[in-house]
């Protein structure tokens, strides 16, 4: 199956922008229905019967593939192309405050496919595997050191779709193997922390500087180990439709 992707193109049904997928739809509005229905259903799961594993790479895939194997053929597996480096365009937060209308649109970068994408991810989890071994606890370090890993993987991109939502669960299970909770509600639609958050990734996206997404996950992160309930509930969270958009 991994011979079959190959470039960007073959992502998509030929001669459309939808797509491939194990649904047979061949509407971009139906088969994100159905996605986020499908993705949102098996977020919950991860709630209840999270990946074990090390947090490593393989640990990361096998998060993707969970959420979104059932849709995408490609679920799990690192994104070949586009050639050259990806980008997405999003308001100016590097010049100009948070929600001024006044900010044109300009490109964020994401990382170029390749080896090199894959060895960034594979540095960048080692980074985070050092952080837990030294962290005590909630401290303004393991939140700053946790940001600038977070947003560098943001940055690598390293799926083709479902990105965001992956990291949630994988740093949420992070964070609660070490008796913390990250507060996924404030980031669902209408949440308190949502714009923020997608704010400061970009931000960390175009200066390269994490604190003001450290800023943001201070204020989601507690010193408390969710309950059952709290872990479902939380998650719930990340399959509404909405959410798709971070």
């Amino acid at each position: 199956m991994v011979g079959q992707f190959r470039s960007w193109d073959d992502y998509f049904i030929p001669g459309t922008s939808v797509l491939r997928n194990r649904l047979g739809f061949t509407s971009v509005d139906e088969l994100l229905a159905a996605e986020l229905k499908l993705s949102g259903n098996r977020i919950v799961g991860l709630a209840l019967q999270p990946v074990v594993g090390e947090f490593d790479l393989d640990h990361l895939c096998e998060v993707h593939r969970r959420i979104f194997h059932s849709v995408y053929v490609w679920a799990g597996q690192i994104r070949v192309g586009p050639e050259g480096r990806m980008s997405k365009t999003a308001p100016d937060i590097l010049h100009f405050a948070p929600g001024d209308p006044a900010a044109p649109l300009i490109p964020y970068d994401y990382f170029q496919a390749g080896p090199e994408l894959v060895r960034y991810v594979q540095s960048q989890l080692a980074a985070l595997d050092g952080l837990g071994r030294r962290s005590h606890g909630l401290t303004d370090e393991l939140v700053g050191d946790l940001a600038e890993v977070w947003s560098e993987l943001n940055v690598a991109h390293p799926f083709r779709e479902g990105n965001t939502r992956t990291q949630l669960d994988f740093f949420f299970q992070w964070l609660a193997l070490r008796g913390m909770t990250l507060d996924l509600a404030t980031l669902a639609p209408g949440g308190t922390h949502r714009q923020a958050f997608i704010e400061a990734r970009f931000h960390a996206q175009g200066s390269g500087h994490s604190r003001r997404l450290a800023d943001v996950l201070g204020d989601l992160i507690s010193p408390i180990p969710p309950s059952r309930e709290h872990r479902i509930r939380l998650h719930r969270n990340l399959g509404h439709p909405p959410a798709h958009g971070l």
